[in-house]
């Protein structure tokens, strides 16, 4: 396995869920830990927790929809950690929609946050990784990327658009030995089903999925797990 110490990891969506977890995993082992979110209150609670664990953290609050807001961000992890090794685009947001009756901005809301929000902190992190010939980006997409359902058509949308770039992606970065992975869970028990009245005792949990965020940037040098997809076995 990849010794992660002291790599410098950006996790967007890092307030809770996936995001959270899987800060802890990686500060578990030894990386420096940056967390990004909208949710400024809920990052110092999960940072604190980073640094129980005696890892380096710095969490900024940042909207990843917002180029200003990701420019500034990204700028401020260069100057303080001079690199960025590994990005995990996790932030997303999904509801469910009527396609007859949804607003624009509703459609906007999704497709800002889980395409463009991807879009825009990748562009970010790649002239570096480019300079320095290395680096890693784990998109969190979703089972429905690939069979949509009829209960959530924008957020079904948003991940096929976002399984298109990143397939795309992983293409033209391969010449500078910049990996590109796709995380593709199914119903995770998150705060995204909060509110709905659903069962979400067999649904997979977040630390499940950030395990294996962790496994597919742990895999030694030559390896990429392109995609990976995981569901719940209980």
């Amino acid at each position: 396995m990849k010794d992660l110490t002291n790599k410098v990891i950006v996790i967007t969506g890092a307030s809770s869920g996936i995001g959270s977890a899987a800060a802890l995993q990686f500060a578990e082992r030894g990386s420096k830990v940056i967390l990004l979110s909208r949710t400024a209150e809920k990052l110092k609670d999960v940072a604190d927790e980073v640094s129980a664990l005696g890892a380096e953290v710095l969490c900024i609050s940042t909207d990843v929809s917002s180029e200003k807001s990701v420019q500034s961000a990204f700028n401020q992890i260069e100057k303080k950690f001079g690199q960025i090794d590994i990005l995990i685009n996790n932030a997303g947001v999904g509801f469910a929609t009527d396609l007859s009756t949804c607003s624009l901005e509703d459609y906007r809301k999704i497709i800002d946050t889980n395409i463009t929000g991807v879009f825009l902190c990748t562009r970010a992190v790649l002239p570096g990784m480019k300079e320095r010939q290395f680096g890693h980006i784990v998109n969190v997409s979703s089972i429905v990327g690939k069979v949509a359902n009829p209960g959530a058509p924008l957020y079904c949308a948003s991940k096929h658009g976002l399984n298109g770039y990143n397939s795309g992606l992983q293409q033209q970065v391969a010449k500078d030995n910049i990996l590109v992975s796709t995380v593709s869970p199914s119903a995770v028990d998150t705060a995204y089903w909060d509110g709905r009245d659903v069962d979400r005792s067999k649904f997979l949990k977040a630390e499940e999925v950030a395990n294996a965020i962790l496994f597919v940037v742990s895999q030694p040098d030559g390896v990429l797990i392109k995609d990976i997809d995981l569901t719940a076995q209980r």
